[in-house]
This record gives C-alpha cells, structure tokens and sequence, in this order.
C-alpha cells in the first residue's frame, strides 16, 4: 500500500507541474467572422488596420483567414498590435511561406500580451519583402458566425481599412485570450479528499481483511502475493501467443500501427489532411489508443472460455484471466508507442512536458478496458454470439470515434452525445497532450477517470455476481 500512495502522490504531482498553465488559465475565443471577399494581395506599400476588441484580459494567439492564390509566397508581414493611445504592446512576424490557402494563419505571442478586457486595440499588417505575384491576402467578412444574419450583421464602422481607405468587411480574424480560473487550488482540494477516501476504504477492507471477509484490497493483495507467479506466466503466455510462430514476432507490435496509418492516411488525406493539424500524428494517435481498446477486450471476452479446462481443474481467482488479458494488450500497446515518438520525430513535433500526462490517460484507459473486459467475459460465458456482436459493436465504435476524421464534421444537434464516447475523451485527452502540447481542460480528467471508474465498478459488480455460475457453463 505504500507503493501505491507514493504512486498516486507522483502521479499527481506530476498532473500538476504539467497542467498548471491550464488549471491557472481558460482560453477564451472571441466570435468569427463570416468569410465573404478578399482585400487583395498585401504587397510592399500597402497597410491593412483592423480595429479589435479583446476577449479577455490576456491576448494569447490571433488567427487570420489567409490566401496564398495557390502558390507558395515568399517575404514577411509584419504584425503589429498597438493599444489606444498608438503604443506598440505586441509585434510578430508571419513568414508568407508558410502560410496556407484559405485556411487560418496562427500567430502565438511568446508571451501573452496583458491588457484590459473589452479595450480596443489596433491591429496592423504591414508587408515586407512581399511583390505582386508573391504576396498572400486576407479575407473580410460583413457577419459574424452564428444563427440569424440581421441580429449579427457587423456595422461598418468596424470594418478594417486598407492603405486608409474602407475595405469590404471586417477581417476574419479569431482571437484567443486567457481568463483567470483557480481550478489549481479544487485541483488539490480534490487530490487530498480522494486520498483519504481511499485511505479510509483500505481501513475498513483491513480490518475486513483481517476477521476473513472477502473485499477488493483482499483481491489486489492476492493477486500480487500468492498468484503473482501465475499472474506472470499469464501475461507471458498471452503475450508471447499473439506472435507465435510469426517469423517478425514483436516487430509486429511496431509495424502495424505504421502499416494502418500508411493505408488510411493514403485514403484520407486527401479528404482530410488540410482540416487537421499534424494529420499523421493525429492519425497514428488514434489508430494506436483504439487498436490497445479493441485488442485487450476482444482478448478479455473470451478469456473465461478460453482457460475453461484450467478453471475445472484448479481453484483461483477468476479475475485473474480478463485482467491478465487486458495486462499483454497493454504491453503491446506501451511498444506501438515507439513509432509514434518515431513518426513525432520525422513530422517536426515538438516534445513538450505535456507529453508526460499521457500517463494518467493509459491508466484510466486501461481501467476501463478491464472493466468492459470483465463485462464481455461473463456475457461471453453465457452467451457465446457475444463475439459476433461485439465485432458490429467495435466496428460502429470505431466510426463514432473521430480517429481519422475531424470532429467539426460532426453536426451541432448531436455533437453532446458525441462527446460522452469514453474514447473520444481518451483519444482526444492524448492528441491535446501531444499535438497542442498543452494540457486539456480540467473537466476532461474527471470525464476519463469517471469513464474508468464506471466501467471498472459495473464489470467487476457483475462478474462478481455471475462468477460462481462460470463452471455450469464452461
């Protein structure tokens, strides 16, 4: 047990050092503006001033609709923000190669630029370097997005300017600041009170323990002491069956994931890859959490049955089977990461310290993997067409999984219902971590962790409930 504290307690100090900036701070974005015309391209000589007001009272990023003419640019824009009174508070630089046909343009401040909420600033475009033929353009835009256009219509006088002249419309500018928010200080409030709710559990299950009454610390003490050699061997063998007689062997667990991503990035690429940032990364991501998903519960569904003649014959903990199952899958799954880290590499993604809270996403993962697992396996049991309606189930799984697709193609009238996918808060929890290499927003930790607390509870209930009927079955 004092391992396990001394886990919990890295783990989440760990979380903490790693999410802070997004415990401390919410992004706040600031409304879109409706694409409808062209200012033209912005050449050296020609100045383009939008006036802007701030979300909130820390501007941390600004998105602009560009167009390259289908072509790649060359020469800088200078971006300059300046505050009422005419004083420069931020200035960047957009290289024109790099920006990309009629899609946003983000512009990151290193630092972000403090200013009051709701004051007006200036925003300013200025071209260097940039020759007729060579020069990208911005669009405008006389609505803002939403329902309803005379209620959103923009007035005029909020339209940019160009060389001093009006444009047609305000920039299509997206605007992204941050707001204060002390989830740092429930964040610790919501450590310690878990903490000595689990403390005051293993109490009682000791004392339980102790006058000879069956409880889950008894389990978890059993399955690391007097079945640990078994537990080892289980793992072992389920491990080593999957590249049995394969002439690759573990070479498998890299070249799979790589493989399917190949394929499906050749098929959808040219669907999506303009609408996703990092399309491989976000890709490989996805097809490896998903993979771990469905390998380690289709494993623990028939993981009662397959080890029938050896639960006729020597008494154990029946649990010890799906989890075992799920254990080898995870493995597996810890050494497809690799290609990731390789494929991160070669893509020119960054490795930040957000990295490290994928740590807490793989144990709620797996947790709940052992909980459907556990449920499969007693459905499996007594049912045995359980494994032909898993496999419809899995496949429909997968599609309400955004794991080569976009979630902004998912209609607004369903988009709640989407969320509640359990993996579709892994999945998505992880690409947070490493595309945007930050930490998600704090309500996803709890969605991952009462996603595996759900599933590990209702497994372990009714396997429990059913366990002693196995044997009239097998």
């Amino acid at each position: 047990m004092t391992v396990i504290a001394a886990i919990y307690c890295a783990l989440a100090v760990l979380i903490y050092l790693a999410a802070f900036p997004q415990f401390r701070y919410k992004e706040v974005t600031g409304k879109t503006v409706v694409s409808s015309a062209a200012i033209g391209e912005i050449v050296d000589g020609e100045t383009v001033t939008q006036r802007l007001t701030l979300p909130s009272d820390q501007l941390r990023e600004i998105s602009l609709l560009t167009g390259t003419y289908d072509r790649t640019n060359s020469g800088t824009v200078l971006l300059t923000i300046t505050d009422e009174q005419g004083e420069t508070i931020a200035e960047e630089k957009i290289d024109a190669s790099a920006v990309n046909n009629n899609q946003y343009t983000t512009v990151r401040f290193s630092s972000p630029v403090k200013i009051q909420a709701g004051e007006t600033v200036t925003l300013s475009l200025t071209s260097q370097g940039c020759s007729s033929g060579n020069a990208f353009t911005v669009y405008t835009g006389t609505s803002w997005e939403g329902d309803g256009a005379d209620s959103l219509a923009i007035p005029a006088e909020e339209y940019a300017a160009w060389n001093g002249s009006p444009a047609a419309g305000m920039l299509c500018v997206r605007l992204t600041g941050l707001a204060d928010r002390s989830f740092y200080i429930t964040y610790w409030v919501i450590v310690l009170g878990l903490f000595a709710a689990v403390f005051a559990a293993c109490t009682v299950w000791w004392k339980q323990a102790k006058q000879g009454e069956n409880n889950p610390l008894v389990m978890v003490c059993t399955l690391f002491t007097r079945y640990q050699l078994l537990f080892r061997q289980l793992v072992s063998r389920d491990f080593k069956a999957k590249y049995k007689r394969s002439a690759l062997g573990i070479i498998w667990s890299f070249l799979n994931p790589l493989l399917t991503m190949t394929v499906q990035y050749i098929v959808f690429s040219t669907l999506f890859k303009s609408d996703i940032e990092n399309f491989p990364v976000y890709l490989l991501i996805g097809i490896v959490f998903f993979n771990f998903f469905s390998e380690s519960v289709t494993m623990g569904m028939t993981s009662i049955t397959a080890n029938a003649s050896l639960i006729k014959k020597v008494y154990m903990p029946k649990y010890i089977f799906p989890v075992c199952r799920v254990i080898s899958s995870l493995i597996n799954f810890l050494l497809a990461l690799i290609p990731l880290f390789l494929v991160m590499i070669l893509t020119g993604t960054a490795f930040r310290v957000s990295l490290l809270l994928i740590v807490y996403d793989i144990i709620c993962l797996t947790a709940f993997c052992m909980g459907v697992g556990l449920i499969l396996s007693t459905a499996m049991t007594f049912f045995q067409d359980t494994q032909f309606l898993w496999g419809v189930i899995s496949m429909i799984w997968m599609y309400f999984t955004p794991l080569f697709y976009p979630e902004r193609i998912i209609p607004s009238s369903i988009i709640g219902i989407y969320r509640l996918n359990p993996l579709y808060q892994f999945v998505t929890f992880a690409r947070t971590c490493v595309i945007q290499g930050r930490s998600p927003e704090p309500m996803m930790y709890l969605q991952c962790v009462l996603s595996a607390l759900i599933a590990v509870l209702l497994g372990a209930f009714i396997f429990k409930k059913n366990q002693d009927r196995f044997i009239l079955c097998l």
